[in-house]
């Protein structure tokens, strides 16, 4: 079993060792016990919805990129949001870069399912599309043969990248310098919250530090 409060101890000592500023009132994760985590399947699952959408943010076809989600069964599994920009024609620059960012929760998924590394202090891969099927190649054999990294692994990741949304967040506040935005850490953290179980729905994982 899992103990929260170690983790988070190796998490604070692991961010100070990089010489990023942690609290140590910050709480500890959910217990094990008190989280839903993923399956592999829908893991994948949620990579081949959110390629579709990224897709849209660099300038792809809304319609064929919806028509390919509908063909591959991916649109039932689709969240609430992504639902309307897939099915949107147009969409807002805003909306745009949005969509863009989310290739960072892509890359803590790739590494959620061993097809990557994952640095907390770097951007994504160059090479991350080719981790994945393309939008408009049947995900199916990709979807069924995925497997995540032992829990435990993933749920350390989801803890340190909370502590380090924190301190990114601090540090914008205060208007001093830090290695990556806050926006990148949110991503990041966004996709290993979700796997390990926080909240079910992709539209509400809770992003407060």
């Amino acid at each position: 079993m899992i103990d929260p409060e170690k983790v988070k101890a190796d998490s604070i000592a692991t961010l100070r060792s990089w010489g990023i500023p942690v609290i140590d009132h910050l709480p500890h994760l959910e217990a094990e016990t008190d989280l839903s985590p993923q399956s592999a399947i829908s893991v994948a699952r949620r990579c081949m919805i959110m390629s579709h959408v990224i897709g849209i943010g660099f300038g792809g076809d809304s319609t064929q990129l919806r028509d390919a989600a509908t063909r591959w069964g991916l649109m039932e599994y689709a969240s609430v949001h992504e639902t309307d920009i897939l099915s949107r024609t147009t969409h807002t620059e805003q909306e745009r870069i949005n969509a863009t960012w989310t290739v960072e929760c892509l890359q803590s998924f790739a590494w959620c399912l061993g097809l990557t590394g994952l640095e907390p202090l770097r951007h994504c891969d160059d090479d991350l599309a080719s981790k994945f099927p393309a939008p408009f190649a049947d995900p199916s054999e990709f979807i069924a043969s995925a497997r995540l990294r032992p829990f435990d692994e993933i749920y350390r990741q989801a803890d340190l990248h909370y502590r380090l949304h924190w301190a990114a967040r601090n540090a914008r506040l205060q208007g001093s310098q830090f290695p990556v935005t806050e926006g990148f850490v949110r991503e990041r953290r966004k996709a290993l919250d979700w796997v390990i179980g926080v909240e079910a729905d992709w539209d509400e994982v809770p992003s407060d530090t």
